[in-house]
């Protein structure tokens, strides 16, 4: 029974892990069946690892110490890496959060099959190897190709030189990470130092996410504006996301729990549309930019049809709550038509009455 319980821990409790860090993906750009895909492709590295590294020591080409120290972590960060490099390329995917919380996905995979291995492997040690290795070895994983993942991300939304030079840097530092805790739990280190070496890499993925959420706030500020309907004042919440609650709270308030994840739905994927335009000047690939017009026009889409069932009155209570709570619809109004005579849509007809509606000059006294 107690490896039942085992094998259960050391399943549920690294799955858990990856669905809390789900949640600093405040935009929500980060796709649920992706990160499924990104856990069986971690498996799958896991199962390509072994049958690999022990052929090192077959072959003669390296001792099992120096597998465990120095040629595994190189191989298993270039197999997890492998569907983040496919993931990157695609149209669908946007910035460095993503890139971190599918890397987390792809190393708790493959510390999920890893973990298996150990405990049937052990079964008089079962719940001590799952607690050691869930709070220390699957944070390594995890933390390494999340590495790895937020580099190649960087990459994608950075067409320098720089690009190669951070996904350089990304694979070294995840392959140190991993090589660094393989020699320390080789040498006999104390338990609490791994779990506080996995604890680190948690904390380390943790400050790149909110790095990467900062880069994506300043390109939604830059990139989202009228051309997607979508209003300066609106714009400053989706860039200030982590109030969406605080914004949100009234709109239950006034019109029912039902129109909260309806209003949350447009804001995010404002959010969406912000990232990949400002994507689109990175993006030199001319299929890979209408792919990404396509994915625009489609959230355009979604949120007209999340606008007509929110409704037009509780829309227009969300663009005032949207206004800092205390400002009136009619400052709103005119808000927009200040803004409408820049020769956008619905500018044209304020422009021609000014045109046309000049002051007269005072006719001289004929008398």
């Amino acid at each position: 029974m107690m490896i039942y319980i085992a094998i259960g821990f050391a399943f549920v409790i690294p799955l858990l892990f990856l669905f809390l860090l789900n949640k600093f993906d405040l935009y929500g750009t980060g796709k649920f069946p992706v990160n499924i895909l990104t856990i069986l492709c971690g498996a799958l590295a896991y199962f390509l690892a072994a049958q690999i590294n022990p052929a090192f020591i077959q072959a003669g080409w390296a001792t099992r110490d120096q597998v465990v120290r120095i040629t595994a972590p190189i191989l298993e960060e270039f197999l997890k890496a492998l569907i983040l490099i496919y993931l990157v390329q695609r149209a669908d995917f946007n910035y460095v959060v993503d890139g971190a919380i599918y890397g987390f996905g792809a190393g708790i995979g493959f510390a999920i099959i890893e973990n298996y291995e150990y405990i049937t492997g052990h079964p008089e040690l079962a719940m001590t190897i799952a607690v050691a290795r869930v709070f220390s070895t699957n944070l390594i994983h995890a933390t390494a190709s999340g590495l790895i993942g937020t580099a190649l991300a960087y990459r994608r939304g950075e067409s320098s030189w720089r690009g190669w030079v951070v996904v350089l840097l990304g694979y070294l530092i995840a392959m140190a990470f991993h090589m660094g805790f393989n020699t320390m739990v080789s040498a006999g280190t104390f338990l609490v130092f791994a779990i506080i070496f996995g604890a680190v890499g948690v904390g380390l993925i943790w400050f790149v996410i909110k790095r990467g959420l900062n880069i994506q706030k300043n390109w939604v500020g830059e990139k989202l504006g009228m051309g997607d309907r979508v209003t300066k004042s609106e714009a400053t919440v989706v860039r200030n996301i982590e109030d969406l609650r605080e914004v949100l709270a009234p709109i239950e308030k006034q019109f029912g729990p039902a129109k909260v994840p309806i209003v949350e739905g447009i804001i995010r994927r404002q959010a969406e549309i912000g990232i990949k335009r400002k994507l689109l000047d990175t993006t030199p690939s001319e299929s890979k930019r209408s792919e990404i017009e396509k994915i625009i026009d489609t959230l355009g889409k979604e949120m007209d049809v999340l606008r007509r069932q929110a409704g037009s009155y509780c829309m227009m209570f969300v663009r005032t709550v949207y206004l800092e709570h205390d400002v009136k619809i009619w400052d709103a109004i005119n808000s927009r038509i200040a803004e409408s005579n820049t020769g956008q849509k619905g500018g044209g007809l304020y422009d021609r009455v000014t045109q046309r509606i000049k002051p007269v000059p005072p006719q001289e006294d004929k008398s």
